[in-house]
């Protein structure tokens, strides 16, 4: 069946794109902020500050170019009791992970939170077993936008670029398919407007993250 399919291979983003991990990253953070004695964040501007990896958003929360240990410390203890229960699987993702996998369709994760987080939520929310592979950064050795990340996930889950699809709901997971010489869908559930995912020139536009069935076969969104 996998013959007559326009993508044989689909990468995914995490947070954002399958998983809305907000409410548990902006506790974390504001957590980590409380034990250094500075004053909360609000949800939305540390949303602002989500999807280049930890590293950077810890940068922007802390306004600091070295994030001092004790923070990371802070924060990954935080968000390590929280991640699985403040996560919750995005509309249509389920259903559509099942009709993929029915396709034949080869599917991974490519994240720029770290593996462990990343595989803790998704086996949490059952989602791990539709994965051949799940990659962050720290196993990767680089991050989104940077081509390595994403040819390391298609070579951990054993799939050529030839063929296959990078979905996400940001610019910055445009660029990293551009980087990676493979084509691009863009979904507005996560913290980027209709606007800029538009504006960051995307090969496909999904309305609703279930198109992308109708896109994997036939290629028309």
């Amino acid at each position: 069946m996998t013959a007559a399919l326009r993508y044989r291979a689909v990468l995914f983003d995490l947070d954002g794109t399958l998983v809305d991990s907000y409410a548990a990253l902006a506790e974390a953070v504001n957590y980590a902020r409380r034990e250094h004695g500075l004053h909360e964040l609000s949800a939305a501007r540390i949303r602002d500050f989500i999807g280049e990896g930890l590293e950077r958003l810890l940068q922007r929360a802390f306004d600091c170019e070295t994030v001092p240990t004790s923070v990371r410390n802070a924060f990954e203890r935080r968000y390590d009791d929280i991640c699985c229960e403040e996560s919750k699987v995005l509309t249509d993702v389920e259903a559509t992970l099942v009709d993929l996998e029915k396709l034949g369709v080869a599917m991974a994760v490519c994240t720029n939170k770290p593996t462990s987080f990343s595989k803790k939520i998704l086996e949490f929310l059952q989602l791990a077993p539709f994965f051949r592979a799940i990659v962050g950064p720290d196993l990767a050795g680089a991050r989104k936008p940077e081509a390595q990340h994403v040819l390391r996930t298609l070579q951990a889950a054993d799939v050529v670029a030839d063929g296959a699809l990078f979905v996400g709901d940001m610019p910055i997971d445009v660029h990293a398919a551009r980087n990676s010489g493979i084509d691009v869908a863009v979904v507005a559930t996560g913290s980027s407007s209709i606007e800029q995912l538009r504006a960051s020139k995307p090969d496909h536009y999904l309305s609703r993250f279930s198109d992308l069935v109708t896109l994997v076969q036939q290629g028309n969104a």
